[in-house]
């Protein structure tokens, strides 16, 4: 791995994101916070700075490889939350707490470890800046869609390596293009997500008793799957109305935008699609067959707040959303269960969910399916297929890889965080849904609670899991692995392989 031009590369990416530091600033300069607006455009000066430092550092250009590019993607998010943790320190919380509240937000994870005195900042003697707040859902909304596939989409210099690198970061096993130019497919994606950003906008401003400014943050944290709300009750802080606009927004955040995109022309396909409709079915189901646990269990629901709570978390878990129309902390043992197996699905491939994934669920079934069949059957020939397409061999191996690596990593920090916390519930949970980039918890880290009086070396071992839960995994465990890292620390030797000598003319 040429690491220089690694580093190159991330230099490119460092220009763009110090553009959009300067939208909190501009906010902060609007609400007259013009101490804080400095802080941004401070961070965005040394952001653009460093990115052109390291832009100079490229050697060759020749294409990124493919581990190259896994490189640049997974040490953009790295670089991004550090940088993005700058605004944190500078209004009072401590390193790891802001670096763990920017890995949270550009992993659309939706963890937190803010109090009640940090929200709400457009109240008088509010302890936060309106620009900050905004810039914990941007970063959402930024991370959402994907860091890659934005700056893939406004940058022609990246047209060579755009397509490695937006297969790296792209969510799922499938790789889904748009058109033949990658740097299209991005942008149609971005096209379709910022019209829904500003439809949710509208809709909550409108009829869901919100400003603008909490419509926006709103509409930016349910587009990106990931759950930060300006409220220190998140939803459950607003009217029944506002809850019932958020629901189908989050239920298209956790759908494949590709999908969505190609369903604008042609409607049917999104029904044709297994893993959509497999996707709806559970949405459909969990949340009816909850209403019902709901109805029957609690006598403070009526009808209408049954189904409401339960289609709202039930989209809310399931996309890895995280929002909470009601503290589900206090719901009986058996809606909680019913939450709880939610937390290792997520969403679609392609989606801002996180998550394994539906469709890698419905490929291990028919997999292992096909193994019963051959089983019972040796010399039958049964290929696993999705969608009238055979899955080649390649995948599966990939799947059923990832599906291991996943419950290893998930297991080890849940024990190590269960051990360091001497609680077993938040270890289990915060660990699944800080891989899973889902947000809230059960217990002390529920809906209605908060991360920041865990120790640091729990906040270090969950900011790590955001990251390896953003990345898929794999992308990590393949920069880990020690061919990788030797080819990272040698030295290269240029060998000169000398020409063949010429073949003599035979008269």
């Amino acid at each position: 791995m040429r690491l220089l031009n690694v580093l190159s590369f991330l230099g490119l990416l460092l220009k763009p994101f110090a553009v959009l530091l300067l939208f909190p600033a501009a906010v902060d300069l609007l609400y007259g916070r013009t101490d804080k607006a400095l802080v941004f455009a401070t961070t965005a000066v040394v952001s653009f700075a460093l990115g052109t430092w390291l832009g100079r550092l490229r050697r060759e250009t020749s294409p990124l490889s493919r581990v190259e590019a896994m490189a640049v993607v997974a040490g953009s998010w790295l670089v991004a939350a550090l940088l993005g943790a700058v605004p944190y320190v500078e209004q009072g919380f401590g390193i790891i707490d802001a670096i763990f509240e920017s890995m949270s937000g550009f992993t659309t994870t939706g963890s937190t470890i803010f109090l009640p005195e940090h929200f709400n900042p457009l109240e008088e003697g509010a302890r936060l800046s309106p620009g900050l707040i905004f810039w914990r859902a941007m970063t959402q909304w930024l991370g959402g869609m994907g860091i890659i596939v934005l700056f893939v989409a406004v940058l022609p210099a990246l047209a060579v390596a755009g397509r490695q690198m937006f297969f790296a970061e792209a969510p799922g096993p499938q790789e889904d293009a748009l058109t033949p130019r990658i740097r299209h497919t991005a942008a149609a994606l971005w096209r379709l997500y910022i019209v829904l950003t500003l439809l949710e906008t509208l809709l909550l401003w409108a009829f869901g008793g919100m400003t603008l400014y909490e419509a926006i943050c709103h509409a930016f944290t349910t587009l990106a799957a990931g759950g930060f709300s300006p409220h220190g009750e998140s939803l459950a802080g607003y009217g029944a109305l506002a809850q019932w606009i958020v629901i189908p927004f989050m239920f298209l955040a956790g759908a494949n935008f590709a999908l969505q995109y190609r369903a604008v022309l042609q409607p049917r396909r999104a029904l044709r699609d297994t893993e959509f409709k497999t996707y709806a079915g559970i949405t459909l189901f969990v949340g009816v067959f909850l209403a019902i646990l709901l109805a029957v269990s609690s006598s403070d629901y009526g009808f209408e707040e049954s189904l409401r709570h339960s289609l709202f978390q039930t989209a809310s878990l399931l996309t890895t959303t995280g929002y909470a129309s009601a503290d589900f902390n206090l719901w009986d043992q058996g809606p909680l269960m019913l939450l709880g197996c939610l937390l290792f699905i997520g969403g679609c491939a392609g989606s801002a969910g996180g998550g394994p994934k539906v469709v890698r669920y419905i490929i291990l079934v028919k997999f292992v399916a096909r193994e019963l069949l051959v089983a019972l059957h040796p010399r039958a020939v049964r290929p696993v297929s999705l969608g009238g397409r055979s899955v080649p061999v390649e995948t599966l191996r990939q799947i059923i890889a990832f599906f291991v690596a996943y419950i290893l990593i998930f297991a080890v920090i849940a024990i190590a965080t269960g051990v360091i916390e001497n609680d077993f519930r938040v270890g289990l949970t915060g660990s699944i849904v800080t891989l899973g980039n889902i947000g809230p918890g059960f217990g002390e880290i529920g809906p209605m609670g908060t991360f920041a009086g865990l120790h640091p070396l729990s906040k270090i071992l969950f900011i790590l899991s955001m990251w390896i839960g953003r990345l898929e995994v794999m992308t990590v465990l393949v920069l880990l692995h020690p061919d990788v890292m030797r080819s990272v620390l040698a030295r290269r030797k240029r060998v000169v392989v000398p020409a063949p000598p010429a073949a003599e003319k035979v008269e």
